[in-house]
């Protein structure tokens, strides 16, 4: 529970030193940030959206220009491999440009009418005040797919990022300021689950969440109570399936980047492998000659670095003895990019064989750097093995034959497979989001993206009255 003006410091998990001391906002606070928001909506709302295209755009135009600062923040805070960061911001900006475009794209549909003289308009109009709660994995393209669509719909926005991240939140939130968005219509506010129940509690018309399942269903229960719209996007634990045609060292290559990028903090990482039973050994000794050479520390060009923070390390640690507790073998795997002593957030990624594919310690989410490998004889079989996770977000299927793999993919129950690729790469004009308990069918992200964050209005004319 957050005291009032309670502070807290944020550690880099690189080398423990501080990467910023923020403020608090407490529960009890809230309800005057959505009265500030609530104030800002008028003035925002009737904003041309040609005009707030221009804003957003320009946004997009700062964070591209100060990249290299942004992603070394991004590094600092989450660990991440300077790459990825940098990565990261670009896919933000890329976020910003094409949100920024619908400033000139059709708003709305005409509707025929069986009234004489009736002229009939569809048309998008905010929803109002919109709650965004997100996550630490990828924290500027979390910012950026839910403010950016959020804003340009017209809805005044409170963000509320990971208490792990709230730098770069700061820094994203100045920035479109900067570019001239409105202090009230875009504020950010630190806190813990209670704060974030706060903000839904305080009757927001739309809340967008990505994060863990558990709290993903307390958002939408507490959602119901107010009516407000939901977008939500939530885990994974997502299949890679090669069969015995496919080219196994490219699908080796795209297993280990699927299970160890973002040192799998990633709710669409391939945390489970299912292989063709005929080529297994083949295939798992190129996989693991493989992984051996991914290199695991915190230098700046390290393949896998630290995990979050100390504690997600230790749970981690604790999943893998579960594993063993149960039958499980771990083959730990990769090989140190410099020192890698003493630094608790990092661990040495791990490979794992032997759990039943039916048990939920294979089908649950891992959130750490880690695979598990399972055979499979028929299509079928493959099929239920990819289904059998409570969870339905992305997949893959590696074949040369491709009118196999799509019968494969048809089966799938997942929002988004990729053939002969990995089991991640979300681009921005591409809806993202998952089927079971994975979302509730919202979409982040995609050319049609501020749809999410907007509502519905008709309007008729009646000509000659």
């Amino acid at each position: 529970m957050v005291a009032a003006q309670e502070t807290m410091a944020r550690f880099s998990p690189l080398d423990g030193s501080l990467v910023a001391e923020v403020t608090l906002t407490p529960a009890s606070k809230i309800p005057e940030v959505v009265a500030r928001a609530r104030q800002a909506f008028p003035g925002w709302s009737q904003t041309t959206i040609e005009s707030r295209g221009r804003i957003l755009r320009k946004a997009a135009q700062l964070i591209e220009a100060r990249s290299d600062e942004l992603a070394e923040v991004v590094r600092r805070e989450t660990g991440k491999p300077l790459s990825a960061s940098l990565g990261e911001i670009g896919g933000a900006v890329e976020m910003g440009y094409l949100v920024a475009s619908h400033g000139r794209h059709e708003i709305g549909t005409l509707l025929p009418s069986a009234v004489a003289g009736k002229h009939v308009r569809v048309q998008r109009i905010p929803r109002g005040v919109a709650a965004l709660i997100v996550t630490y994995n990828a924290p500027f393209p979390n910012y950026a797919w839910k403010c950016f669509p959020a804003l340009m719909a017209g809805n005044v926005a409170i963000l509320k990022p990971s208490l792990a991240t709230p730098r770069s939140a700061e820094l994203f939130v100045s920035i479109l300021h900067e570019a001239g968005v409105p202090q009230d219509a875009l504020q950010l506010v630190h806190g813990d689950g209670e704060t974030g129940g706060a903000l839904i509690d305080a009757g927001v018309e739309l809340v967008s969440f990505t994060g863990s399942y558990p709290t993903g269903q307390k958002v939408v229960a507490a959602s119901a109570l107010t009516l407000a719209k939901t977008v939500i996007e939530l885990g994974g634990s997502n299949p890679l399936i090669v069969c015995a045609d496919a080219d196994l060292s490219k699908a080796a290559d795209a297993a280990l980047d699927s299970a160890f990028s973002n040192a799998g903090q990633r709710c669409s990482s391939a945390s489970r492998i299912v292989i063709e039973h005929s080529v297994y050994q083949e295939f798992v000794t190129i996989l693991k000659k493989k992984a051996a050479e991914v290199s695991f520390g915190v230098e700046p060009d390290a393949d896998v670095s630290t995990l979050i923070d100390e504690l997600s390390a230790q749970s981690f640690e604790n999943f893998l003895e579960q594993v063993k507790a149960h039958g499980g073998s771990v083959e730990r795997v990769g090989k140190p990019s410099g020192s890698v002593k003493g630094i608790a957030a990092l661990v040495q990624p791990a490979i794992i064989e032997g759990l039943d594919a039916g048990t939920l310690l294979a089908s649950s989410e891992i959130f750490g750097p880690a695979t598990r490998l399972f055979s499979f004889t028929s299509d079928e079989q493959a099929i239920e093995i990819a289904n059998s996770s409570e969870y339905g977000l992305t997949a893959a299927v590696w074949s040369s034959d491709i009118a196999r793999a799509e019968r494969i993919v048809s089966a799938i129950r997942a929002g988004v497979i990729n053939i002969n690729g990995p089991t991640h790469g979300a681009e921005v004009n591409m809806p993202f989001g998952g089927l079971k308990n994975s979302g509730n069918g919202s979409r982040d992200a995609g050319i049609n993206a501020i749809d999410q964050y907007a509502d519905v209005q008709v309007v008729s004319t009646f000509l000659g009255v």
